[in-house]
């Protein structure tokens, strides 16, 4: 039995388009899986970015730190990194070292408390206003080290400030405990003195 050209055309046109169609579904869920692919990346890509830069910056404030312990030869008591900052004293050698790290540039203060006075904090605050309260932002926060030869002029060691890129992080708790830790070793010092 011999099927005619008609039928075997509506046969092929059949199988084919079976086929056009699988391959439009195949083709579908491919593209949908692209697109979903790219959506993904170009959301994670750019957290990505940020957090390498910013790791890369805090390497390279933890080198610093690391070569002037060496060089210095120093061992923190008590040290504490948050944000772009990091703070630490040695309480036996009566240094404290703090540092900044802002676009790739360490700045770093290594203050000896020997010739420290006095240590306070300095707070900048406004009130903000909105319908029936009353806040009060902080704006800057400083520890402010004042030292035994009055020509020298005072260091303020930033601990926040509302116009850099790091949110507010129990900065004020944080510089309290600091301000206490240097009292303690500056008081040592004026015991010491006395005894001598």
């Amino acid at each position: 039995m011999e099927i005619s050209p008609c039928h075997k055309l509506t046969f092929l046109s059949g199988d084919v388009i079976s086929k056009w169609n699988n391959l439009k579904k195949y083709t579908m869920n491919v593209s949908m899986l692209l697109v979903s692919a790219l959506l993904v990346l170009c959301t994670i890509i750019p957290f990505v970015i940020l957090n390498k830069s910013g790791k890369g910056d805090l390497k390279l404030m933890s080198k610093e730190i690391k070569n002037i312990m060496v060089q210095t030869k120093l061992k923190f008591d008590l040290k504490e990194s948050w944000g772009n900052s990091f703070i630490g004293l040695d309480s036996n050698n009566k240094k404290l070292i703090f540092s900044k790290v802002f676009d790739g540039v360490v700045a770093l203060e290594n203050i000896d408390l020997n010739e420290v006075s006095n240590v306070k904090i300095v707070k900048k605050t406004y009130e903000l206003r909105s319908k029936n309260k009353k806040e009060t932002v902080l704006e800057k926060l400083d520890l402010e080290i004042g030292f035994l030869d009055h020509d020298k002029p005072t260091k303020a060691l930033n601990f926040y400030d509302i116009n850099s890129i790091y949110m507010e992080d129990y900065e004020l708790v944080r510089a309290e405990k600091w301000n206490t830790a240097i009292t303690g070793v500056l008081k040592t010092n004026i015991k010491r003195d006395q005894v001598a």
